[in-house]
């Protein structure tokens, strides 16, 4: 019986394998990589900025400064020259945080369209918490 049984057991599997059908893909894998070359830009630096206590919003602009009653004094320009003309619009706002998780926004742009400065237009939320608040970003020129 035993017999019979493996016998059996072994015709399923061979007509298993029998009927099955075998399915393809044939898939093209294409990549296309560029190589950069670097430009500097030195750090963006707006310096110490010193704002009142419970402080309402607060913006500064790089070339127009801000006329906000709730901000003392910065120290820095929040502006930078790259060692490369940049030529393309340029426009990204970043965040900067602190050690403690808080942030605030900076929006960074190319000046005009010829030209390697990038300006940026820093916004100081209500209720700041005192801190280093630091980001990075990108700048990236295509031609």
């Amino acid at each position: 019986m035993r017999k019979y049984f493996l016998l059996s057991a072994v015709a399923l599997m061979i007509s298993g394998t029998a009927n099955a059908t075998t399915d393809y893909a044939e898939v093209t894998a294409k990549a296309t990589i560029e190589v950069a070359n670097t430009f500097t830009c030195p750090n963006l630096d707006w310096g110490t900025i010193v704002v009142k206590q419970q402080n309402e919003d607060i913006i500064i602009d790089s070339e127009s400064g801000s006329d906000s009653d709730d901000l003392i004094s910065y120290s820095g320009t929040g502006r930078t020259e790259c060692n490369i003309d940049l030529m393309d619009d340029y426009s990204e706002t970043i965040s900067l945080k602190n050690s403690s998780g808080d942030t605030i926004n900076i929006l960074i742009q190319s000046e005009f369209s010829e030209s390697s400065s990038l300006i940026s237009t820093i916004t100081i939320p209500a209720n700041v918490k005192a801190g280093e608040y630091t980001g990075l970003f990108t700048v990236t020129k295509t031609y």
